[in-house]
């Protein structure tokens, strides 16, 4: 239906028509349309007035904010009770980044339709969403697939429990979970055999309104200075407020003023704000002297990169992990942790040749025989 109304609208210069009628008929077709936020038609692979010269990190953003739109529309309407959500530390309700891919749907009467698929990943769920989309391989032997690309309502259930119970065994405390989301990406390797693409939010870090409430606090600015203050961060053009806010200066407004009165009377959320607040740490900073938590706040993308490199390095042609003390072998990222050779408290560095995998508890053992020491 997208398409059609698309290739409709071209207009004259476009070799279409002066005039365009748009007949839509309003029945019970909720289950047989994929009704999709217009906003969502720029970031469709096949829309003819996608907006090529986007940056890369504008794309993203724009992707996160059109998903948690509806966040911030809840938090405006009074009548719900998003306590909850208010609770976190900002920071934690901005995703590091996405995955994003596209499955080809069944349509009525036509060819399959190809459709994007996006999963945010959050602070407290890239670790588990990454050691599951990189053990796909594994997971998908033991179903036979054969010849097929679509799987069954019952291996999709069965491959679902399995992950959950692997990766996800505390799905229903994690921030952005859904059942749908695990489900997409197993039909997408089941079709590809590939992992879907990650996007970075490399820019995350400029997204946290809780450093700004605490400017406007710690200042004491009110009135006029507070106005022109805020309006000069909406109108910046290097800054991502606007995107992220999906252009609604009163959602910002409104976050804006949880986030002071979060640090201006924290007992009004009762069990203040859950987890933990992010230390910012200047750019200056060298890589290798962060820990691998103060590597991803900073840069998702070399954080992957570092992760990557450890398990190529442990990793045998037969795709079999080892840890680098017990000599456990297993298929799967999930059985291992990465671990600093020489701990970081005694000077080492995040680098390399000083990071190994280890079993869970072979790292709980050597843990333990260094608090000893």
């Amino acid at each position: 239906m997208t398409q059609m109304i698309g290739r409709a609208l071209r207009g004259q210069k476009a070799g279409g028509t002066e005039k365009a009628y748009v007949v839509s008929f309003i029945d019970d077709w909720e289950d047989k349309i994929n009704w999709v936020n217009p906003e969502k038609l720029h970031f469709e692979d096949d829309a003819e007035f996608i907006e090529k010269d986007i940056p890369s990190g504008n794309r993203t953003a724009r992707l996160i904010s059109i998903e948690m739109i509806e966040e911030f529309a809840r938090i405006m309407d009074e009548s719900i009770d998003t306590t909850g959500l208010e609770k976190l530390v900002f920071l934690k309700r901005i995703p590091l980044g996405i995955y994003r891919f596209s499955i080809l749907e069944p349509s009525e009467g036509y060819e399959p339709k190809p459709t994007n698929y996006d999963v945010l990943l959050y602070d407290d769920t890239e670790e588990a969403y990454d050691n599951f989309v990189q053990d796909l391989k594994v997971l998908f032997q033991s179903i036979d697939l054969q010849d097929r690309e679509i799987l069954t309502q019952l291996e999709l259930e069965f491959l679902l429990k399995i992950a959950k119970e692997i990766y996800f065994p505390d799905y229903q405390t994690l921030l952005g979970y859904r059942d749908e989301d695990v489900k997409n990406i197993l039909r997408f390797y089941a079709h590809k055999e590939q992992k879907p693409e990650f996007l970075a939010f490399s820019e995350r870090r400029k997204c946290d309104l809780s450093i700004v409430a605490r400017h406007i606090y710690d200042n004491s600015l009110g009135g006029r200075a507070e106005a022109d203050y805020i309006k000069s961060l909406w109108n910046d053009e290097k800054s991502f407020w606007q995107v992220l806010f999906s252009y609604k200066k009163l959602y910002f407004m409104k976050q804006l003023a949880i986030e002071i009165m979060k640090i201006a009377d924290p007992d009004i959320y009762g069990d203040h704000v859950v987890g933990s607040i992010p230390t910012v740490i200047p750019d200056t900073v060298p890589i290798e002297k962060l820990t691998l938590y103060e590597i991803k706040e900073r840069d998702i993308l070399e954080y992957r990169k570092i992760k990557n490199a450890v398990f190529a390095k442990y990793t045998d042609a037969k795709g079999f992990i080892s840890c680098a003390i017990s000599g456990v072998k297993s298929q799967m990222r999930r059985d291992f942790q990465i671990d600093h050779i020489k701990p970081m408290s005694q000077g080492g560095l995040t680098t390399i040749d000083n990071l190994q995998l280890l079993t869970r508890k072979a790292h709980v053992e050597k843990t333990r025989r260094e608090n000893t020491r």
